[in-house]
């Protein structure tokens, strides 16, 4: 699948969602199973509400992390955000 459009809004699929177990770590617990996340993955799921637009959740990034690169930022975020949707974690709205 290609990049998303920008005015794309995500939200967790049916039966996805981040775990709030205390002393588990960044999981995201998917109907197959769990999926440990690493760096800013759980922070970009968050974002995924099913309100914000694929831009406003890059806007929001860089706001959150103001020192690293805006267009690496969105490049990845825009990668990791495609790569969940094509695993179906993540849902249109």
């Amino acid at each position: 699948m290609s990049d998303l459009a920008q005015d794309r809004i995500l939200r967790l699929a049916l039966g996805c969602r981040l775990s709030t177990a205390e002393g588990q770590g960044d999981v995201l617990l998917i109907p197959e199973g769990a999926m440990r996340l690493k760096g800013p993955a759980r922070t970009i799921l968050e974002l995924c509400d099913g309100e914000r637009a694929l831009s406003e959740i890059v806007l929001e990034l860089r706001r959150r992390y103001p020192s690293e690169d805006a267009a690496r930022i969105e490049m990845e975020a825009v990668a990791f955000l495609t790569r969940m949707r094509d695993r179906g974690v993540l849902e249109d709205v």
